[in-house]
């Protein structure tokens, strides 16, 4: 698995106090560094949908789609509010790759499910699940074409594993008292939980050939992040950061279909004062 980042942050600030376990929990407010980077590192793993609404679809898709997750601004990447202020390691991967299945029902309704099992991919290692149903229904039609809505309930519960708070790189062996002493990097873990819903509307065009959709929705993020770092004497920081968010988020795509029961897909999804993520996909149907 791979994302940019699963992010926020933490560090020991007191290593002297020997061998034993550094217990704590922070609750940033909505504002703070920390809070923005599991907002922004959330927004890749919103289970968004992947093409146009349709009343009549295949009774079995499978497929998948990759999500190009840009890097944050350094600024962003520095805590301070739970932690020793430093600047975190959020580059684990610049890609999410998901796979996706759906299952067409009668009377428009429409079923999503991807699972990612725990495989490790460059940097980072997630086990995350995915759902969402969905009801079409074809409003107007102009130019031979129906025009379709569809509204839509996802959920996302799972984790994402990977060296944050003290990456290999930013290990030290210098001064027991400053941030990330030790020789094993951390082992931190986050859960990017949620839950949204969304609406969009579609055409098909070109003959049937390509569809073209946009819509928006809100999402509740509930991301939990856990520190997992043993220092080079001994102390344990399991710190926890919990935050509540909502976010709007807009997006808009098409789905071109290519030879036999392949089609492309593309997206660009944004979450406004967050991030703006790119996606490419493929998908195909199952006779």
């Amino acid at each position: 698995m791979s994302a940019r980042g699963w992010v926020a942050a933490a560090t020991l600030a007191g290593a002297a106090l020997g061998p034993r376990a550094a217990l704590a929990q922070c609750r940033p407010p909505e504002g703070s560094n920390e809070a923005k980077l599991l907002a922004y590192y959330a927004a890749p793993i919103v289970f968004a949908p992947q093409t146009a609404p349709r009343v009549s679809r295949q009774p079995i898709t499978l497929g998948g789609e990759l999500t190009y997750i840009p890097e944050p601004d350094p600024s962003l990447q520095r805590t301070g509010v739970c932690f020793t202020p430093k600047q975190e390691s959020t580059q684990l991967s610049p890609v999410f790759p998901r796979p996706r299945l759906s299952i067409g029902l009668p009377y428009g309704v429409l079923v999503e499910a991807s699972y990612l099992p725990p495989i490790k991919v460059a940097d980072a290692e997630a086990n995350l699940f995915s759902g969402a149903i969905s009801l079409s229904r074809a409003l107007v039609e102009t130019g031979g074409a129906p025009v379709v809505a569809a509204a839509r309930v996802h959920v996302t519960r799972g984790w994402v594993r990977g060296a944050i708070t003290c990456a290999k790189k930013a290990l030290q062996t210098r001064d027991s008292s400053a941030p990330c002493y030790g020789s094993a990097p951390s082992r931190d873990t986050f859960h990017p939980d949620m839950w949204g819903i969304d609406g969009s509307i579609g055409r098909a065009f070109a003959s049937g050939r390509l569809d073209l959709f946009a819509g928006g929705g809100v999402n509740w993020l509930a991301p939990r992040f856990r520190v997992g770092f043993t220092s080079g004497t001994g102390l344990v920081d399991n710190t926890l950061v919990e935050v509540d968010l909502r976010r709007a988020a807009w997006f808009a795509g098409g789905t071109w279909r290519l030879l036999h029961a392949w089609s492309a897909t593309g997206q660009l999804y944004a979450v406004p004062g967050d991030v703006t993520l790119g996606r490419i996909g493929i998908m195909g149907a199952i006779r």
